[in-house]
């Protein structure tokens, strides 16, 4: 028993102290994009060798979900575990300089040491000069205190003095220029003594124990082998919303749309020719449906009661790769190829993705960049608006329909007219009908007046009331060489209390809701044509009491 634990353990021994590392970096090869969030996929192929092996994959996101890291991979080894974690490189040794460093500053110190030398002795000349000058300044004989026995001894004695007074002065000036020299230089090396200390501090600053993000796996191999090494994860410092463009070249053709996802992406590492799979589903949400429970009359209570875990439950559209656990894997089919030329649509039970097959390289930037997903022709009514009480304009209006296969999401559209940019609508997918209005912008050929038909516009008393009558008219004036489909849209007053009494005298052939009193016209209007409208109401309202104006 006991030699069958030695063994063991002299087995363990050698198992631990054989297991290798081995580096590399695995480049991004594609990216499924959320509104939210992105799952990132890596690969890389190797050589491993004989027995266990961890693989160190760096490169990747600086953020990412621990419990989203998924592994896989093609050849004769086997995944044993997968682990995501942050490597914390060795700081630089406190005070260690460069050899090239250290000596330039020895150098400068060994000069500041001479220079200061020299300012000394520098400083003793002077000092000596200076005593040397006062002492002949305070001799008596230039005081005329002292006995002179002869002009002739005083004048040479005064000849003496200046000629040594002159050279103790000259002496001291290039002295003194000698020591300006020496300062200006000591300032000099100073200064560059304290550039290569701040230098050096800053490189240590920027260069000092940076985490690197790091996912390992665990492999063992029978033999020597190829080998390919996949992992899959998800960071939320990415995402994607969308925008349009919507095109009519004219009235007789039908609406371009262009489906485009502005992706932005900050993960850290820049994606280079990676190919781009935009989903509308959000990771980040839970799956877990809400439960509705009993509505009690009394203090507050929350009646949605979710579940929510530690863990992040993966999306049911993801695609399922090897587990992160202990998994045998012995893959010899060659991943599938894409080779379509053209975004693909997949609608899974939930979320619609678009396969864009182009290859992308979006930067760690944080902006904004457009990818086009899907272009569609798009069957569309056309017809002319005009609201004469407001605007004397006619708008023209595209009634598309046909988008149900599309999916689209709320976003932006920019609209385009022949070839002419006329403003921006918001397309709200959830809230539309099956026909979707968007104005493509005024037409100055389609002239609408609004006027006051005078002659029958009156004021009547009638015991304690009185009737006010009204009368309009609408025309339409087309200028076009086609004809054209008109909605016309006015209204007449709704009464809110039961004293003032709305009657309608002509509706002029329009549809007419009672509720909100708006009157309706679809009209067509022939190429050149001016077509007149009128209508008619009349309001009687106790005569005491004024009413807004008509």
């Amino acid at each position: 028993m006991k030699s069958a634990i030695a063994i063991l353990l002299m087995l363990q021994s050698t198992f631990l102290f054989s297991q290798k590392e081995t580096i590399i970096e695995a480049p991004i090869e594609k990216a499924t994009v959320f509104l939210s969030g992105v799952q990132l996929y890596h690969s890389q192929s190797l050589q491993l060798s004989k027995g266990s092996t961890d693989i160190i994959i760096r490169g990747i996101a600086s953020a990412i979900d621990a419990n989203s890291v998924q592994a896989s991979g093609f050849g004769d080894f086997t995944i044993l575990d997968v682990q995501y974690r942050m490597f914390y490189p060795e700081p630089n040794e406190s005070g260690k300089l460069p050899d090239d460093i250290q000596r330039k500053i020895n150098k400068i110190n060994d000069s500041i040491t001479e220079l200061n030398f020299a300012a000394m002795d520098l400083n003793f000349k002077k000092e000596n000069l200076s005593y040397q000058k006062q002492m002949m300044l305070s001799n008596k004989l230039l005081k005329g205190e002292g006995k002179s026995d002869s002009l002739i001894v005083l004048k040479q004695a005064m000849e003496y003095y200046d000629i040594k007074l002159n050279e103790i002065s000259d002496e001291l000036v290039k002295l003194q220029r000698k020591e300006l020299a020496n300062t200006l230089l000591l300032n000099s090396l100073q200064n560059r003594l304290s550039e290569l200390n701040n230098y050096w501090n800053q490189q240590n600053i920027a260069i000092e124990n940076i985490p690197v993000p790091e996912i390992v796996i665990s492999v063992v191999a029978e033999q020597s082998v190829s080998a390919k090494v996949e992992v899959n994860y998800l960071t939320y410092n990415a995402g994607w919303y969308a925008t349009y463009d919507l095109k009519a070249i004219d009235v007789s053709k039908p609406i371009e749309l262009t489906y485009k996802a502005n992706i932005w992406q900050n993960t850290g590492i820049n994606w280079k020719d990676v190919l781009i799979t935009c989903s509308t589903g959000n990771p980040s949400l839970g799956n877990n449906p809400p439960a509705i429970g009993t509505w009690y009359i009394g203090y507050y209570q929350s009646y949605y009661e979710r579940d929510y875990q530690d863990d992040k439950v993966k999306s049911s559209e993801m695609a399922e790769t090897t587990s992160a656990g202990a998994v045998d894997t012995y893959l010899n089919q060659k991943p599938a190829d894409i080779s379509s030329n053209y975004t693909a649509q997949n609608q899974t039970i939930a979320n619609t993705e678009f396969a864009v097959s182009l290859k992308y390289s979006i930067p760690s930037d944080g902006k904004g960049h457009i990818v086009a997903l899907k272009t569609a022709t798009l069957k569309s009514d056309y017809n002319y608006l005009a609201i004469p009480k407001i605007d004397q304009t006619a708008y023209l209006i595209a009634r598309i329909t046909g988008w149900d296969e599309l999916s689209l999401i709320p976003g932006n559209a920019n609209i385009y007219f022949n070839s002419t940019y006329v403003g921006k609508t918001m397309l709200n997918a959830g809230g539309l009908s099956d026909t979707m209005e968007v104005s493509l912008g005024r037409d100055k050929s389609i002239e609408v007046k609004r006027i006051v038909l005078k002659d029958k516009t009156n004021e009547k008393f009638l015991n304690s009331n009185v009737t006010l009558n009204r009368a309009f008219e609408i025309s339409i004036r087309n200028s076009k060489a086609y004809n054209i489909d008109v909605v016309i849209k006015d209204h007449i007053p709704v009464s809110q209390v039961n004293e003032i009494k709305v009657e309608i005298l002509n509706k002029g052939g329009s549809d007419i809701d009672l509720a909100s009193g708006i009157l309706t016209w679809k009209e067509k209007v022939k190429a050149k044509e001016t077509k007149k409208l009128q209508f008619e109401f009349s309001v009687t309202y106790p005569k005491d009491t004024p009413i807004t104006a008509l």
